[in-house]
Formats: C-alpha cells, structure tokens, sequence
C-alpha cells in the first residue's frame, strides 16, 4: 500500500538511498546545477540539495512517499493557501525495480487524498526547463491524464542567463 506524509525530520539513511538512486536523474537536467558552479562533485551535490532539503523543513513542507517496502520518494516544496509549489524531488524504483508505480491507480489515489487532507487543491511544478526528465514526465498526456488535473505551462526568462525554467500550473 502506498501512503503519503509530510515529514519534520529526515532519515539519513533514505535521503542517501533516494540521492543515489535519483543522481542520474538529477544530472540529466532534472536539477540545475549549472546554476551552481561551485557545486561539481557528487558529494557536493549530495551536501547541496541535503541543505535545500533541511531549509525546506522549516521554510517550507518535505513529504514522504513510502510502500510496505520503504521509501520510495522525498518532495518538497512549499505551501499558501491551498497551493503548493512543488520545488525538489528524489525517487527510487520499488522492490520490483520500477517507478511505474508513480502511473498507479494506488499511487495516484493515495497522492489525491494526502493533498486532500493538507488543504491542497492545485499546485506548481518548477522545472530545470524544456525537454528535462520532471518537465516531460508531468507534459506527458497519461501522466496528467492521470493526475486529475488541467495544466498550463509558463516558461520564465531569467535576465543574463540561458536557463529557462518551466512553471507547470495544475488545478
């Protein structure tokens, strides 16, 4: 079965697991970490988005997306009002080795009913922008299909820079 939660603390031990298991992910323009030079190996990168993890605890809210079999997501982000803004994300396959699970009916039923009990009834998604891993998941039809949800996409300039990020509204 799985469950949603909005955590206070965070285990080292799963946000290692999620960090490694989500790195590639990260590196392939999930993240973007062009905007952090400084930030280039991969414990530097681990310390990086630890520490936007831990601000997030108390600037914002981190959730927890667990089966019987352990954790299987992180997110964080941030809350006014009933929207959420959805900021940082690491994710693992289950036990059979897979993220099909986030296409569930279960999956999709359980994130429903823990928005519906924190108050949540739209939410954004920033992404590294265009053609990245987050930003294709969520423009994919099925994917939004599934999430019950209208979406609306808003690329944002960002003055003397190439990085393109993409809002993705969903109500």
């Amino acid at each position: 079965m799985i469950r949603f939660e909005t955590v206070t603390t965070i285990d080292d031990t799963e946000f290692d697991t999620l960090f490694n298991a989500s790195l590639s992910v990260l590196d392939e323009g999930a993240y973007a970490w062009h905007l952090f030079p400084e930030v280039d190996t991969v414990e530097q990168k681990k310390i990086h988005i630890r520490a936007a993890y831990d601000r997030l605890l108390t600037e914002g809210f981190v959730w927890r997306v667990y089966d019987d079999d352990g954790v299987l997501l992180l997110n964080a982000g941030t809350k006014t009002g009933n929207r959420a803004t959805f900021l940082l994300g690491l994710v693992k396959p289950n036990a059979a080795g897979t993220k099909s699970y986030l296409y569930t009916d279960e999956f999709n039923n359980a994130r429903n009913a823990y928005w519906a009990e924190i108050g949540i009834t739209g939410w954004t998604i920033e992404t590294a922008g265009r053609n990245t891993p987050i930003h294709n998941h969520f423009s994919n039809r099925n994917s939004t299909s599934k999430l019950g949800a209208s979406m609306n996409e808003e690329e944002t300039t960002i003055e003397y820079s190439n990085h393109k990020p993409m809002n993705l509204e969903l109500t």
